[in-house]
């Protein structure tokens, strides 16, 4: 056989019809048509629906924050520079409005240029329409790019991925090479702003054209290829020099730690090999795509390697091996670009995102594997445009079995589309492969807890807490649903853990800590938590009314051991913050009142009903309440507050007496009637007199 038979076209056309292209945009879109009505989830809260830059900020001010909203420069940023896709999202929400369903549109859209794209560059290679319409199908419907259409977030990776794919057919269709090399060059800038493993993507560039030299029998025109890559790479140092000076890092994410990262801390070598293992998984996800999971991260859910001469390793450098061995055979030997092409979007979008130069957020993310994804379907082009030729009688066979692939893996699809319906469901089908993973049953406890079911949250956490006991922010969940069913001490013990293993300056972790501490009657305690953390958010209100309740707490604490000189100096502490609620203003008050400082007492109860004039109404309500739930003595304390406020206020003096002698406490009961009757004659206030009179053996 000659050996330039493989490249010669068995159709007349090499580009797929606009009406084949049209088929392959729309077939894409089938498996998702549920997708715009499924609601965003917890990433696009942060990075889309709660980031001001996305809502309201000056656009320019993008190119400044990351991913999340965040200053490139702070501690808790995570390093993801993507301004392209976060001014996406804020020229889309500015026209719509936060719209799930025109995010998802986009997305979808997005996609399909994706298919659109890989079925062109099938024909560029493969010479063959319906070869590269099956190609495109089959792309187009593989349920491992779910997470990348459907999570939002995965946006990112969308826009990088068609960015490079659009590159790579400009590389291989057009014949004018200063076009093609400043298209290309254009297009790898907008993909270095989208995602980070876009770094690889010049290498992926100048490694397709020297397999389509190859191909084609000539040696590489160093004269017209310089030039282009040169472009190239002049973008991508100016990338890392922008993030260097705008982050202080070209890669890696800062808020990392042995926490959340099974490779945080681990040597070079550990890193690579575990990376070695990954390639595996990712090829076994394009290739057989179930045990599908938007959470390949933290302890439990993927192995690590330790060591290259480990089983997984080996298994790892044995696939990459494979691989590059077909595909250099097929090139040099058959003169078959396309296995080398498709090696080259499975290694090099991934080399650099397996935490083999700097740490990533996770282990492998599915949406990581859509340029991998689009290899597969080269190569499953390749082996159609084979099975078209050896059919060419009967080609209905081939149909048919393209059909049945796309129908099974569309289905695939649109199941795992469910799974995107919510966080609970989300988390729940990741546990139905990985029970073992610690990050799906954090989640789970997450979503249960939104729902209000704390029982079920706890049990959650305490799962993820069995796999990985050293994440603060599980254990900060997990004392937060403690806290609600009531479990105080248990509470205090886990916002005390998610102290130790988190900075000593998160201000809400002081402020749960101190609110469990109050409930649970341990004052002291909840005063030391609740000033730390007004003093690390003295301008948080929330954090202020803590504190101040429990400076007030422990106030009466003191007034009632007989202390009233430090009652007084807390209550003056509780009084001078701000912004101090109405209502904690009057507990100051009365502590003041009842520790004899009157004069500071008058003062801030003046303040207090000044602010809110309806306080005093209210209280008076809320006695009447209990008093008619005959709470009286509950009753009988809130009518004494009202007085210390307003000493002649004569229907608390009269329904004060009332309560205090239905309380079985006549003597009690004289004194405020009496007063009362001073002010105001009133028979029913007199017959409740000479009743308590009565009842406590008093002369008239």
């Amino acid at each position: 056989m000659n050996r330039r038979s493989a490249t010669r076209p068995t159709e007349p056309a090499a580009r797929p019809a606009a009406g084949t292209l049209l088929a392959v945009f729309l077939v894409a879109l089938v498996p998702y048509v549920r997708v715009p009505s499924i609601p965003l989830l917890s990433d696009c809260h942060i990075a889309i629906e709660n980031n001001p830059y996305v809502r309201e900020r000056p656009l320019g001010e993008i190119f400044g924050v990351d991913f999340w909203g965040s200053p490139l420069d702070a501690r808790y940023a995570t390093g993801s520079y993507r301004p392209l896709v976060t001014l996406s999202w804020a020229l889309q929400v500015r026209a719509f409005g936060y719209s799930p369903r025109v995010l998802h549109l986009t997305d979808m859209a997005l996609h399909g240029v994706g298919a659109v794209l890989v079925a062109l560059i099938a024909g560029a290679l493969l010479r063959h329409p319906r070869a590269a319409l099956a190609a495109g199908i089959l792309f187009g419907v593989h349920p491992v790019l779910s997470e990348a259409v459907v999570s939002g977030v995965g946006r990112a990776d969308l826009m990088a991925s068609v960015a490079l794919l659009a590159a790579l057919l400009v590389r291989l269709r057009v014949r004018r090479r200063a076009v093609a090399d400043a298209a290309s060059a254009a297009l790898v800038g907008a993909a270095l702003l989208c995602k980070e493993y876009a770094v690889s993507f010049p290498f992926l560039l100048a490694a397709a054209d020297l397999i389509a030299a190859r191909a084609a029998g000539t040696r590489p025109d160093w004269r017209r290829l310089v030039p282009g890559w040169g472009a190239m790479l002049a973008l991508l140092g100016g990338y890392l020099g922008l993030r260097y000076a705008l982050i202080g890092a070209v890669g890696g994410v800062p808020m990392l730690g042995p926490a959340n990262h099974p490779l945080y801390g681990q040597p070079l070598s550990v890193r690579w090999a575990t990376a070695l293992w990954m390639f595996v998984h990712a090829f076994r996800l394009v290739l057989v795509p179930i045990a599908l999971s938007a959470f390949h991260q933290g302890y439990g859910a993927l192995a690590i390697a330790r060591s290259f001469l480990e089983p997984r390793a080996l298994a790892g450098a044995a696939l990459l091996a494979g691989l590059a061995a077909g595909a250099g055979w097929a090139l040099h030997r058959r003169r078959q670009p396309v296995p080398a092409i498709a090696f080259a979007l499975f290694f090099f979008p991934l080399a650099p995102s397996l935490n083999t130069v700097s740490l990533a957020g996770v282990l492998l993310a599915e949406r990581f594997l859509y340029l991998p994804t689009a290899g597969l379907a080269l190569l499953a082009g390749l082996a159609l445009r084979w099975w078209f030729d050896r059919k060419r009688e009967r080609p209905a066979i081939v149909w048919a079995a393209v059909g049945v692939a796309a129908v099974l893996l569309a289905a695939g699809t649109d199941r795992r589309v469910g799974d995107w319906r919510s966080e609970e469901s989300l988390a729940r089908a990741a546990l139905a492969w990985y029970p073992e993973a610690d990050v799906p049953w954090y989640l789970l406890g997450q979503a249960l807890g939104r729902q209000g079911r704390d029982a079920e949250a706890a049990q959650a956490f305490e799962r993820s807490l069995a796999i990985n006991d050293r994440n603060p922010m599980v254990w900060k969940n997990y004392a937060v649903a403690l806290g609600r069913l009531g479990r105080l001490e248990e509470a205090a013990r886990a916002y005390r853990r998610s102290l130790q293993l988190s900075p000593p300056d998160l201000e809400p972790l002081w402020r749960g800590l101190g609110r469990v501490e109050l409930k649970a009657g341990h004052f002291e305690r909840a005063l030391s938590a609740l000033r730390r953390a007004h003093e690390l958010r003295p301008d948080d209100a929330t954090a202020t009314v803590a504190f101040a309740q429990a400076l007030l707490r422990v106030a009466q604490k003191r007034l009632g051991e007989g202390r009233a000189e430090e009652a007084v100096a807390l209550a003056r502490e509780a009084a001078g913050l701000s912004p101090l609620p109405p209502d904690g203003r009057f507990l100051a008050a009365l502590v003041l009142h009842r520790a004899g400082a009157a004069d500071e007492a008058r003062e801030q109860f003046d303040i207090a009903l000044r602010e809110d004039p309806e306080l005093l109404r209210r209280r008076h309500e809320q006695a009447m309440k209990l008093e008619r739930e005959s709470r009286y003595d509950e009753a009988a304390e809130l009518f004494r507050e009202i007085l210390a406020a307003r000493p002649d206020h004569v229907p608390s003096l009269f329904n004060l007496g009332r309560a205090l002698l239905l309380a079985g406490r006549p003597d009690e009961a004289v004194e405020p009637l009496e007063r009362g009757l001073a002010l105001r004659d009133d028979p029913a206030a007199r017959a409740l007199l000479a009743r308590a009179r009565a009842a406590s053996g008093r002369p008239r």
